[in-house]
């Protein structure tokens, strides 16, 4: 392996200058990193660990909490706030890698890696979520902002520094991620759905996000427009399952066929629908 320099710069402005100067990675947790360069997937000429910089908390305001640059899923999980506010999130956390990784490893940093197995970038999609860019100040959506597999907008002197996620308060929730073995395993198909329902049953709104089965994180807000104002229903979500399968085109690897995954985006829906309602 080639020598790596390592600074550990303790302002916003020394980052973006060494980064843009440089062939450069960040390191916080460095979980999915140091996999990387091991793998020579990233063979960096630079290492800037995050970590120099002053730690912020997770706050929440307008119904919203921003999460900066640094806190650990592990922080997220103690956070009695965060678990009251976002308990589908907390459950998503809890099946990402083992308590040692979660330890280490950062919500931002599985942004900022982009993979559409990511567990925790799946809730970005269904809960408004925003990232903030330093030093120029943006404020992106999350599907803007991840244009595809390790893929996202930034521009050599920028960097994530927090993420926003918006409060769903009144909605049940579903997630489900399917692997070979456990939490351990990168996913072969995830899902999320939030749904919030009037007194008649009927659907006031719902969010519907798919990971694995394509570039990006999936969610398509035209049938989700289409379920509005419907009684819940096991037709219904069959037929909204017809609906996903025939816009997601997966792809076949090494975890699972095409196939397999097509079948699934449809077989995790009608999961969904009888466990939201229990």
């Amino acid at each position: 392996m080639k020598e790596i320099k390592y600074f550990k710069p303790k302002t916003i402005e020394e980052i973006s200058k060494i980064k843009s100067e440089n062939d450069a990675r960040l390191l916080s947790g460095g979980t999915d990193l140091m996999v990387k360069m091991r793998a020579e997937i990233f063979n960096p000429e630079v290492i800037i660990d995050t970590k120099g910089l002053e730690k912020e908390e997770v706050k929440f305001y307008n119904g919203r909490v921003r999460i900066p640059i640094n806190t650990t899923y592990d922080e997220l999980i103690k956070n009695e706030e965060f678990n009251k506010r976002f308990p589908m999130i907390v459950e998503i956390i809890k099946k990402i890698g083992s308590p040692q990784i979660r330890n280490r490893a950062t919500p931002i940093g599985n942004i900022a890696n982009a993979s559409p197995a990511g567990d925790f970038l799946l809730s970005m999609y269904l809960f408004d979520g925003n990232v903030e860019i330093k030093p120029s100040n943006k404020i992106m959506k999350i599907s803007h902002f991840v244009t595809g597999p390790g893929k996202i907008k930034l521009k050599n002197d920028e960097f994530i520094y927090s993420i926003e996620l918006k409060e769903m308060e009144g909605y049940k929730y579903y997630y489900e991620k399917v692997g070979k073995r456990n939490a351990m395993n990168i996913s072969i198909i995830s899902i999320g759905v939030l749904l919030k329902t009037d007194n008649d049953g009927k659907i006031e709104d719902i969010k519907v996000a798919y990971g694995s089965v394509g570039p990006t994180v999936e969610r398509f807000e035209e049938i989700e427009e289409k379920m509005k104002g419907q009684k819940v229903s096991k037709e219904l979500f069959e037929e909204m399952g017809e609906e996903y399968m025939k816009v997601i085109n997966p792809i076949t690897d090494v975890r699972a066929t095409a196939e397999y995954r097509k079948k699934m985006v449809k077989n995790l829906l009608i999961k969904a629908y009888y466990e939201l309602i229990k």
